[in-house]
């Protein structure tokens, strides 16, 4: 019996030492509640397909966690094979209060040299309104413009995190779920005989706009204009048919733009443009965000433009050119591919 109960005491002492060793060290002979892991999940749901996009989207997170009083508690970024699994939860180390949080995240850019949005504020704002995203412009003013593929930029809050004294284990806080900012667009420029030649360089597209400044809650508040350029101008090659007397396999027909765009607000009316290089006649003139959400019943009606336009990260727009080189509007739009008539409104 004796030999058992030593046994027992030291079975016993060595599961104390263990539960000890777990928490917190002992203050005034008071054994503290283990340390909680605190846990903020991270989303993507708000784009086209309404579905958790984030791992394959985002390869960067930058998380603030403000107080009660509107002071940083917390500064962590975190990127790398963690963010590429589903259901993506960063840890956070916090005392026990009620927090308020910020995200900036980003992705990759299929360019090799893009611009990106800078973030104000350094490694420690002194309050939330310092988060804002300035997209950087080359020029001088009035001719300001960017012509570089952007980092895909990420946008999300959360309040009313709640960490209390005496939470032990996982504690799963509001999840930050992100908003894109940022929009590509494809511009097809294809000739109405697609046996006519068309060179990239009798065009320039281009997009009127003044959103390059966001605050810490998304708001577009620039009011700086400037021009989108864009960053990829290629041909497009269609097969030669028979009897073309050059006996060329493809010809190239036309020609697509790529541009990348910071987030399109529908009261801003960006317009889209594009010039005929030879003699500088604009042979396109519309109010972009207007069109681009002609097509949104495709997708889900009840969204209203503007979070349609916050939904839809990349838009494609083909126009067809006739022998004289304008927009031979007969022949309509195909915007993501659903051809539309185009209204016959000046203002657009």
């Amino acid at each position: 019996m004796r030999k058992t109960s030593r046994a027992l005491t030291a079975a016993l002492l060595g599961v104390a030492a263990a539960a000890m060793s777990a928490c917190s060290s002992m203050i005034n002979d008071d054994l503290r509640p283990c340390t909680a892991r605190y846990l903020v999940p991270i989303t993507f749901t708000k784009n086209i397909l309404d579905a958790d996009a984030f791992a394959s989207q985002v390869t960067g997170v930058t998380l603030y966690v403000f107080d009660a009083n509107g002071q940083l508690a917390l500064r962590k970024t975190e990127s790398g094979a963690a963010l590429s699994k589903p259901g993506y939860m960063m840890e956070v180390d916090l005392p026990a209060g009620t927090y308020s949080m910020l995200a900036w995240c980003t992705g990759d850019a299929a360019d090799a040299n893009p611009a990106a949005f800078a973030i104000g504020g350094g490694e420690r704002p002194a309050s939330v309104r310092e988060l804002g995203a300035t997209l950087p412009l080359q020029g001088t003013a009035p001719e300001l413009y960017s012509d570089k593929d952007i980092v895909p930029l990420f946008h999300g809050t959360a309040s009313g995190a709640v960490c209390r004294t005496g939470d032990d284990g996982d504690v799963v806080l509001p999840t930050v779920d992100l908003m894109k900012d940022t929009n590509v667009l494809q511009i097809v420029l294809q000739n109405a005989d697609t046996q006519a030649e068309m060179d990239p360089q009798e065009f320039r597209v281009e997009v009127t706009g003044s959103n390059s400044e966001m605050n810490y809650m998304n708001d577009v508040t620039g009011t700086t204009a400037f021009t989108y350029l864009p960053w990829s101008v290629r041909s497009l090659a269609t097969e030669n048919e028979a009897g073309r007397a050059d006996g060329a396999a493809t010809v190239n027909s036309g020609m697509m733009t790529e541009t990348t765009m910071g987030r399109l607000m529908i009261d801003r009316q960006p317009r889209l443009k594009v010039v005929r290089t030879t003699d500088g006649v604009t042979i396109i003139d519309l109010n972009l965000t207007q069109y681009l959400c002609m097509v949104k019943g495709h997708y889900q009606g009840h969204w209203s433009d503007q979070e349609y336009l916050d939904r839809m990260d990349q838009h494609t727009i083909a126009f067809f050119i006739d022998a004289n080189r304008t927009w031979y509007t007969a022949m309509g739009i195909n915007i993501n591919g659903w051809r539309i008539v185009p209204p016959q409104d000046e203002e657009l």
